[in-house]
């Protein structure tokens, strides 16, 4: 059975997508502020593991907290079959728990690990549930505005959850003040999420099964269908690439161009101003266009950027690439979050976002790997090289994949 979406919860054509739209806005404002939390969570625990175990600490806790990341179909099946506002709500208030309890107790290792993992898992949760409910908040021609201020929202999760983390771990209190607004974060969060309307999963309730039988029914309809088999899979391709950034950069701008500690960290927030540019022009500008147009041209810009990197005779150039790169970045996180709205059925929503994330991090753990060893093989000029080539060359299997316009109605399943 499909839900309609009730009319007043729809913005009239042409209104201010957050002033036309209240649940929307509780669900950006929700979402803005938990990113914010899991910025300060990851920089203060990371603070907390340093102190108390050093190097071996703070690897240990970065693993924990990304493992529960990959589980991201599972996450996605209770996102497709719990009503989305109690499951958010909950993944949230059980945030705030954690988090509290961690804050009060600043375990050791052996205790903290779970505690993150569970965090972490938490976390995997509620990702697909936010970015499901979408389509079902917002008209069509608004989706990309939409997903780009979801897009913001992420933004400042890397631009002031760690900034505003390490400043309370250095105030008064330390750490225990810093984890004690950290949870606060997550209980506003949820508080947020009461402007949201009531809505039942779309699915019948005698088709549910258990969550494992649905999470794998899920990985079935990803690889049935060509357009979202595809968008997953070169969403994979795309992170392993672009994702050696984070391992090369550090030694082009840094050693190479000579930028030392100063160059490194301007190139990498150029890449990140470029996201936030992005996404504040994208909520403007990508309304009512082709989210195919954008994802292809986000590619291109993500693609010729990292090139340009690699190529840069100055660290001024480098400074302009990142920032064309971070661009194509942003841009590429709005695309395909509003292809997949456009493609797939509300009932498969959840659990393909959670396969999407899932990807995410499975290319990103590749590229840290292969990042490390192509340094040290063909250098770091060559390295951008190479992923900016191979990013440009996923355009060829992306588009002939979808030249197929999408069904006008995510709701409704479409044929494979």
């Amino acid at each position: 059975m499909v839900e309609p979406s009730p009319t007043p919860m729809a913005p009239p054509p042409r209104t201010r997508l957050l002033r036309g739209n209240p649940a929307f806005r509780a669900l950006c404002a929700s979402r803005a502020v938990s990113f914010v939390g899991d910025g300060i969570t990851t920089t203060v625990l990371v603070v907390l593991a340093a102190r108390q175990d050093g190097p071996i600490g703070v690897s240990l806790l970065l693993l924990a907290n990304a493992l529960p990341r990959l589980a991201g179909p599972l996450a996605g099946v209770l996102a497709d079959r719990i009503p989305t506002r109690r499951l958010m709500m909950r993944c949230e208030l059980a945030s705030a728990l954690v988090i509290g309890l961690i804050a009060v107790t600043l375990p050791p290792l052996m205790i903290l690990i779970p505690l993150v993992v569970l965090a972490g898992a938490l976390a995997t949760i509620r990702n697909p549930a936010g970015r499901s409910l979408v389509p079902v908040l917002v008209d069509a021609p608004d989706r990309a505005p939409a997903n780009a201020l979801f897009g913001f929202a992420r933004t400042l999760q890397l631009a002031v959850g760690p900034g505003l983390g390490g400043l309370l771990a250095a105030g008064p209190g330390g750490i225990h003040t810093a984890l004690a607004v950290d949870a606060a974060t997550f209980a506003v969060s949820a508080l947020l999420l009461t402007g949201l309307p009531v809505l039942e999963p779309t699915r019948d309730p005698a088709a549910v099964t258990g969550v494992w039988a649905e999470a794998a029914a899920g990985l079935r309809y990803v690889a049935a269908d060509r357009q979202v088999r595809t968008l997953i899979l070169t969403l994979f391709v795309i992170v392993a690439f672009a994702g050696v950034d984070n391992v090369a950069l550090v030694f082009l701008a840094g050693d190479q161009l000579g930028g030392g500690p100063a160059g490194y960290g301007l190139a990498a927030s150029a890449f990140g101003l470029g996201m936030l540019l992005a996404s504040v022009a994208c909520t403007r500008l990508a309304r009512g266009r082709s989210p195919v147009a954008l994802l292809v041209v986000a590619i291109a810009a993500s693609g010729a950027g990292t090139v340009l990197t690699g190529l840069a005779p100055a660290l001024a150039v480098v400074l302009v690439a990142q920032l064309l790169a971070g661009t194509g970045n942003a841009g590429e996180n709005i695309g395909y979050d509003t292809v997949i709205q456009n493609v797939v059925p509300r009932p498969m929503l959840g659990r393909v976002f959670g396969t999407l994330g899932t990807a995410a991090q499975l290319g990103a753990g590749f590229a840290y790997l292969a990042g490390g060893l192509s340094v040290n093989l063909v250098g770091a000029r060559a390295t951008f090289v190479l992923a900016g080539a191979g990013t440009l060359a996923v355009l060829l299997v992306l588009v002939p994949a979808l030249r197929r316009t999408p069904h006008p109605d995510p709701g409704v399943r479409r044929s494979g």
